[in-house]
Formats: structure tokens, C-alpha cells, sequence
């Protein structure tokens, strides 16, 4: 800029004296516009203060992002804001507007929060410009905020006050201690109160088995989903990964059998335990179990149900439950065929098989060979997740039903 002000000055002095008086008065403005930008350093005031009005959220949902600046300069100054969320698709940049002493400006945007994970908005910058345009200053104010977006949850049609029963006969969220309401038929276990026998339903049972009744307040064994978060969960799945479905799934899963008094487990598989997540119920543990489905990342290793089927026997049944619920979403691997029945002989369990189109012929392919030997398996993708979903909650009451 110096260099170009140089040449004008010599270029006017070789000219007439109406273009040197000319260039004089632009070197007259351009100096007097920097040194007043220096001296009343317009930078100095401005207040900016934004807020988010969610910081933790079941999608989909709105995010309202509002930002209050307020600028009490002694002169109107030129300013650009600007803060962006790259993750959901958020860029703010006001452009160069005029602020003027003494006045409000509110800005708000909202944008849609449907990508699971840790979303962060960055810091805002506000770049103050002097009045020419020439020169400027940038702030850059420390407010980058994290928002946490859980997984989707696809809640059973049945409210939970309308069963006390979850999966396998369990208690009702909002209610505690014995009371006189049934909710189900179980089998006799040793010790129970000859109160709770069900004389009617072993007299009709052909073999005259003991059954019990499932009261308000009783607790019934619990349930693990089990994640595979192998590489192949990386694959696209319409709009999302095969990862993001069997994370929306096994979240839908874990909550409502929570909401229905189901002492819920999770764990994260690949060719090993990642994670492992003891059963139990209640709004904290709800909410760990969530918080962990919306970090989850596909690893670097592939899914091996060798390696599950010698885990997972290693699991107490008395604390993890005998039913499982095997996410999958790697289908290339030949020996799960074969290795679905040998899981199925050690505990109760159910397959959701997630796939794209690429992949829906295997996918069958395994469904087929596990409905064979009894295994309940059901495909899932981004299209049909909510039918899936489905078909889950009639299981689920299924195998309360033959308790």
C-alpha cells in the first residue's frame, strides 16, 4: 500500500498542480482515516455474547444458535462476523456491515442436528475494519462450544405404563415393591411365594409345569446388545454408515427396555471387547449407555465371530442375562453362517443384520441359514430401520409370552 501511494505521489508531481493537490488530499484522507482507526482503536468495543439453547440432544431436532453484539464506539465502524459448525452444516458470515454507536445486533440460525457425534462450533470472529476499508483487526473470542447428539431412538409402540413386562418379565419404571397386579407368567423358580403361583395356568399347561406370576415390583433377568463397531461400520448406508444404523438400533433397544425396567447391557465388539457396559436400569445409566452409542467410531480391525462366540460365554448369565441381541454389519465373513447356531446353543439370542444395497443379498443369504436352525434374524437398513424396529418390540413381547 506504502509502495502504491509512492508511485501516485511521484506520478503527480511529473503532472499538474490540480492532481498534485489531488493526491495531497487522498494522502490527507487515507492518513487521517489510519491514524483515527489507531488512535480510537474501534476494535476495543464490541461486545459479543452467543448462546446455544441445546448442548445434549435426541435427533432430529433443531439447534437455535443466537448471538447478541453490541458496539459503543465513539464512530460507525465496519465489522464481519463470523463462526461456523462444519459437521452440521452451519456457516455464519455477516459480510462487512456498518455498526453504529450504541446499537443492538441480534443475529439467530438455526440448523438441524441429525449426525450423531460431537459437533463444535467454533470460536466467533468479529474483523473490525477502519472506515476506508484498508487495514483492519481481527478478534477472535473464546466461546467454541460442544454439542453432544445421541443417536435416534425409535421408541416400541406399546408405552411402558401399558406392560409392566419388558423382555423377559421385569418391573414397571414407575412403580416399586409388591403389589396385587399381574403382569405375566413366568416359570417357577425355587423359593418363590406360594401366593404368586399361577394354579390355573400349570393346570392347563400339558405338562403341568410350574408357572408363577410376574408381579409389580419384580425384577426379571437381564439383556445385553451386543455392537459390532468393526471396519466394515464405516460402509455407506444412505445417507448415514452402517455403523450409525446399528448405533440408532441398539440405542432404540437400550432405552426401551430401560423405560420398561429391563436391566440392559451393552458392549462393543470387533475382533475383541472394546467396550463393556454392565447391566442395569435407571436415567443415569440410560444416559451413559447413549453417550457411548453417540462416540462410537468404526475401529480399524474387522469383526470376528470367532472370536464372540469364545468372548461372550466368558459374560455371567446371572448378571448379563441369557438373551443377546447381535448387531452386525460386516457380512463378508463365511464362517458366521456356521457360527450363529453354535452362539444360539449357549444363550437365547437374536440377529439384526445391518446392509445396504451392495450388500442385501448376503444378507439374506445369513438370514436364511440362521432361521433354519431357530435363530431369530432380522435385516435392517436406512430404509427399513423403523420396520426393524418393529419387528424387535413383537419379539421382545414374544419372548415374555413364553416365559
Amino acid at each position: 500500500m506504502i509502495g502504491f501511494l509512492g508511485l501516485l505521489l511521484l506520478t503527480s508531481l511529473a503532472l499538474l498542480p490540480e492532481a498534485t493537490l489531488a493526491m495531497l488530499g487522498v494522502f490527507l484522507a487515507v492518513g487521517l482515516n489510519l491514524i483515527l482507526f489507531s488512535v480510537l482503536r474501534p476494535f476495543r468495543n464490541f461486545t459479543i455474547t452467543r448462546s446455544v439453547d441445546k448442548h445434549q440432544l435426541i435427533p432430529p431436532a433443531d439447534i437455535k444458535t443466537t448471538l447478541s453484539m453490541r458496539y459503543d464506539g465513539q464512530f460507525p465502524t465496519n465489522a464481519s462476523v463470523e463462526f461456523e459448525c462444519k459437521s452440521l452444516d452451519l456457516d455464519v458470515n455477516t459480510g462487512t456491515i456498518v455498526f453504529r454507536p450504541g446499537q443492538d445486533y441480534v443475529l439467530t440460525q438455526t440448523l438441524a442436528a441429525l449426525r450423531r457425534g460431537v459437533h463444535t462450533i467454533s470460536n466467533t470472529k468479529v474483523t473490525i475494519k477502519d472506515w476506508l476499508l484498508l487495514s483492519g483487526k481481527t478478534l477472535t473470542f473464546n466461546d467454541a462450544e460442544e454439542i453432544l447428539v445421541l443417536p435416534h431412538i425409535y421408541p416400541f409402540a406399546t408405552p411402558p405404563e401399558a406392560t409392566g413386562s419388558g423382555v423377559l418379565g421385569v418391573v414397571s419404571s414407575v412403580k416399586r415393591g409388591r403389589s396385587s397386579e399381574v403382569w405375566g407368567i413366568r416359570e417357577y423358580q425355587p423359593g418363590d411365594d406360594y401366593k404368586i403361583i399361577a394354579w390355573k395356568a400349570m393346570a392347563k399347561s400339558p405338562d403341568h409345569k410350574p408357572m408363577s406370576k410376574i408381579m409389580a415390583g419384580e425384577v426379571g433377568p437381564a439383556i445385553t446388545v451386543i455392537l459390532d463397531i468393526g471396519k466394515d461400520g464405516a460402509l455407506p448406508n444412505g445417507d448415514d454408515t452402517t455403523l450409525d444404523i446399528g448405533a440408532d438400533i441398539a440405542a432404540s433397544l437400550c432405552y426401551n427396555f430401560v423405560q420398561r425396567g429391563t436391566r440392559t447391557g451393552l458392549a462393543f465388539f470387533d475382533n475383541k471387547m472394546r467396550t463393556l457396559i454392565r447391566p442395569s436400569k435407571g436415567e443415569a445409566h440410560i444416559d451413559s449407555v447413549l453417550r457411548h452409542l453417540a462416540l462410537v467410531q468404526p475401529s480399524l480391525d474387522k469383526f470376528l465371530i470367532t472370536n464372540l462366540s469364545k468372548t461372550y460365554l466368558q459374560l455371567s448369565s446371572t448378571e448379563f442375562g441369557n438373551s443377546f441381541v447381535l448387531i452386525l454389519g460386516r457380512l463378508d465373513d463365511r464362517l458366521i453362517d456356521s457360527y450363529i447356531p453354535k452362539i444360539k446353543t449357549a444363550r437365547d439370542l437374536v440377529v439384526v443384520i445391518v446392509h445396504n444395497e451392495t450388500n442385501q443379498d448376503r444378507a439374506e443369504q445369513i438370514q436364511e441359514a440362521a432361521q433354519k436352525v431357530g435363530v431369530t434374524c432380522l435385516l435392517a437398513s436406512a430404509e427399513t430401520v423403523r420396520g426393524t424396529m418393529g419387528s424387535l418390540e413383537r419379539w421382545a413381547y414374544a419372548t415374555t409370552q413364553r416365559a
